[in-house]
């Protein structure tokens, strides 16, 4: 189940991991660097990289703009260049998991 402000395995292209120590901890957002809060935050979802010589697993979050932004701008990129979601109805996984989750980054926090 996914949960509010967290997003399924998406392919969204993310900053290189050689950020600020608060963006590469997720206190802080990966492209703009403004600090997030456990509440409003957008986890991008985990991922692998090689730091070093070395797999390590990073866990990115982004603030809601951002999060919108880059994650609608992935669903049209995909839906240009998908066989399916250029197509027809209904989009492929892919294409409504990126849709659904630049929705759901755009909703507002429920306090």
């Amino acid at each position: 189940m996914v949960m509010p402000g967290e997003l399924p395995s998406v392919p969204i292209e993310l900053p290189d991991p050689c950020l600020a120590t608060a963006q590469v901890c997720g206190r802080a957002c990966v492209w703009c660097a403004v600090t997030v809060n456990n509440g409003e935050a957008v986890d991008l979802g985990e991922r692998e990289v090689t730091a070093h010589g070395s797999v390590t697993r990073w866990f990115p979050r982004s603030c809601r703009p951002c999060a919108y932004t880059h994650l609608s701008e992935a669903s049209q990129r995909h839906r240009k260049e998908c066989k399916v979601c250029s197509t027809r109805l209904p989009w492929c996984r892919t294409g409504q998991a990126l849709f659904g989750a630049a929705m759901r980054a755009a909703r507002p926090v429920q306090r």
